[in-house]
């Protein structure tokens, strides 16, 4: 457990201060789908989950447990949701410009580009008013397009057009799995 909280935390470090190192070791490592999520994912999850739910539990002027589970819920359904279509997303955009098609690869990119917007859910669920702070959440995009250039081979040309059409892509599914999510957690209340 303590070993495995370490990896998360040496990783987080890493793929945030030194994105291309971190990509250039991902080439030879090929961790399982399962490792991949379990061992990384899920975890960074279920603390933005415990934000959320942490700070609704604070903020509630009396001890009502609907809500603040609802909106962790949200969260977990929203980046799960978001891990899954995203990856899809990104291996069928990589046929589209040339590539040759990734599964285990678009899955990386995706889960490790998360990694700065999943931090900064965390503190913003447990902190709302810094809302504003979801901006460095952008930085994701960085780290994508650094994966995608050590990860990824393409024809002259093409790899930009790749990059900006699948972080688009993403972004409109993120924005539209968002507001879908908020609407029907405000129908059930």
């Amino acid at each position: 457990m303590q070993k495995s909280f370490k990896r998360i935390v040496h990783n987080i470090k890493e793929v945030i201060l030194e994105p291309k190192t971190f990509w250039e070791k991902q080439k030879q490592e090929q961790p399982s789908q399962m490792k991949l999520l379990t061992g990384y994912f899920i975890p960074l999850l279920l603390l933005v989950a415990l934000g959320v739910f942490a700070s609704e539990m604070l903020r509630g002027s009396r001890f009502y447990i609907t809500f603040p589970l609802m909106k962790a819920s949200r969260e977990i359904v929203l980046f799960l949701l978001q891990y899954v279509i995203s990856a899809f997303l990104t291996n069928e955009l990589i046929k589209a410009f040339g590539g040759e098609k990734n599964m285990h690869t678009a899955r990386k990119l995706v889960v490790y580009s998360l990694t700065p917007y999943l931090l900064v859910s965390f503190v913003t669920g447990l902190f709302p008013f810094l809302y504003v702070a979801n901006i460095l959440g952008l930085y994701g995009f960085y780290i994508f397009w650094t994966g995608v250039s050590e990860l990824l081979v393409f024809p002259e040309k093409k790899q930009s057009s790749y990059i900006l059409v699948t972080i688009l892509a993403n972004f409109f599914v993120f924005s539209f799995l968002s507001v879908l999510l908020s609407r029907l957690l405000t129908a059930f209340l």
